[in-house]
């Protein structure tokens, strides 16, 4: 394998490169002053007058796509070439098995993009043997970047002015008793659990779910239907990377992103405060058919 860092370096490059082509796309819309302030702090190549209208289409499992999603990949295909590492993106599938892959989502959280609630996110991982060595969250709208590699403690920066800023990633020193769920989910299932195991419940859009898992602002986070593997492979490297768990819940294992099928099963992010209680979460699971 070429060398992680090097390789972790380049996808942190290839995601702030994603982001900057997303918001020539977001700033046209118009937001408000808080959104065209965090703006503020990307690089001039994304803050140009270049902005431009874009176009909405549907794919065939009717999920939205935009001119945005299309520039973000071609950046990130532009800018990984380099690693001479094949790539496996929801915008274009890798036609071939291989050991080691790039597995990325352009923009993940396109409809929040349209609908304008600024939580999207670029997700970039290197998949090695069916599981993440490392892995990239970049919050274009605010310019939060998160990474991690294997056996390394996960990163908290913010890109500003075409800079790298160190941050501190505990908001807090122990996670709250708060259970993440997609905003697009199902209420009642989501609510079922947070009542079993006396747990608030928070809901987020995109792979940022896993960030907040990392900066101990939840407990844990569980997907209750299949998803996409490009969805979470990043994310679980963000959150392993400070001692979270991810379970696949019908293995019971670490989950395997495997371009054959392109899907998880269903799963929960346990953080590692909360690790002790990972037998009574996964027989509440169990117990209410989840």
């Amino acid at each position: 394998m070429q060398n992680l860092n090097e390789l972790l370096c380049l996808a942190k490059l290839a995601a702030v490169k994603a982001g900057d082509e997303i918001m020539k796309f977001y700033a046209h819309k118009g937001f408000d002053d808080e959104i065209l302030a965090a703006r503020s702090t990307l690089p001039e190549s994304a803050r140009s007058q270049n902005c431009r209208d874009f176009e909405v289409n549907l794919k065939t499992d009717h999920s939205p796509v935009t001119s945005a999603d299309l520039a973000a990949n071609a950046a990130i295909f532009e800018t990984l070439k380099s690693s001479q590492i094949q790539i496996c993106s929801e915008e274009k599938i890798l036609g071939e098995s291989a050991r080691m892959f790039w597995l990325i989502d352009p923009l993940d959280g396109t409809k929040d993009f349209i609908e304008g609630s600024g939580e999207f996110c670029v997700c970039i991982a290197l998949i090695e043997d069916g599981r993440p060595v490392l892995g990239v969250i970049y919050v274009p709208v605010t310019g939060e970047i998160y990474s991690a590699a294997k056996g390394e403690r996960t990163q908290k920066e913010l890109y500003k002015n075409g800079a790298f800023i160190p941050q501190i990633l505990a908001a807090r020193e122990y996670a709250p008793q708060t259970i993440i769920s997609g905003k697009r989910g199902k209420n009642v299932t989501a609510g079922k659990l947070a009542t079993a195991l006396n747990f608030d419940i928070a809901r987020l859009s995109s792979a940022i779910k896993y960030c907040r898992i990392a900066e101990n602002l939840a407990g844990a986070y569980m997907r209750y239907s299949p998803s996409s593997i490009w969805d979470n492979a990043a994310g679980e490297m963000i959150a392993a990377g400070t001692g979270a768990k991810m379970i696949d819940l019908a293995t019971l294992k670490a989950p395997i992103y495997d371009e054959a099928s392109l899907k998880n099963n269903k799963f929960i992010v346990i953080a590692k405060d909360f690790l002790a209680r990972e037998v009574e979460i996964l027989r509440a699971i169990r117990e209410l058919n989840l």
